[in-house]
């Protein structure tokens, strides 16, 4: 099976990349010196004899016009690349939760959704969107958009966990990444009968932020070389995973 990821350099993108080589989908990804988004005619290779195209790249911070064009245009053109050159591609779409929230970054999400549906219904081509929860794991970059690498980040450093005014009680949903691409994976090798489908990519795990910042600094008390560490739920498992694993990269980019 062939398939194309944009977004392939990014948090889930890398990992996604990884495990489908390691099952023997032959990938190919958006390599930004070959392809240019705003050019449709050099995206013809990119969406040709392709069966799925993951379509992860996305921009959720800068200017108003950076976020637009990094969600909006980018689908946009994709897209017309897929029309122009007569890709018969399935489509996955990594959304947001934040598609229902009025912010720039939501709606530039929630357009985006709706010009996927309607290229759906207007070539027939499927597409999935999956409208996924707050991700957390290893090599999420800490200070950008992820609460847990920023507290994780924090606490190897031994510094105080920054926590906004105000958002101390605010509770927060979060799925560790190794779901999302389970999901991702499992999509591909799903045929469905409606060529549109829509679904929430979320979890169980809620915490308060404050709650967080505590449990990621309770494992600075926690002995990283001990093996089969006890923990109190799957999720906590999860989140001292990826602490440990910060503890281990202190010097893990976080611009």
């Amino acid at each position: 099976m062939n398939i194309a990821i944009t977004g392939d350099k990014g948090f889930v993108g890398s990992r996604l990349k990884k495990d489908l080589e390691r099952e023997g989908f032959c990938i190919s990804v958006f390599n930004e010196k070959k392809y240019d988004f705003f050019n449709v005619d050099s995206l013809k290779k990119f969406v040709s004899n392709k069966d799925v195209i993951i379509h992860l790249a996305a921009v959720n911070r800068g200017t108003n016009k950076e976020i637009i064009a990094g969600n909006v245009c980018l689908t946009y053109n994709l897209l017309r690349a897929v029309k122009k050159f007569k890709s018969k591609a399935k489509i996955i779409y990594s959304s947001s939760i934040q598609a229902e929230i009025d912010s720039v970054y939501g709606l530039s999400k929630r357009l985006a959704e709706i010009i996927l549906k309607d290229f759906s219904e207007e070539l027939q081509i499927p597409v999935t969107i999956f409208r996924i929860t707050n991700i957390f794991g290893e090599r999420c970059r800490p200070f950008y958009n992820s609460a847990v690498a920023t507290f994780c980040y924090q606490a190897v450093h031994n510094k105080k966990l920054s926590i906004q005014s105000g958002s101390g009680n605010k509770e927060i949903q979060l799925i560790y990444v190794e779901e999302v691409i389970k999901n991702i994976i499992k999509e591909i090798k799903t045929r469905r009968k409606n060529l549109f489908f829509l679904k929430y990519i979320a979890s169980d795990n809620k915490i308060t932020v404050e709650k967080l910042a505590q449990l990621i600094n309770s494992f600075k008390k926690i002995n990283l070389k001990k093996k089969n560490q006890t923990f109190h739920s799957n999720f906590y498992k999860d989140l001292y995973n990826t602490y440990n694993w910060y503890a281990k990269h202190p010097n893990w980019p976080c611009n």
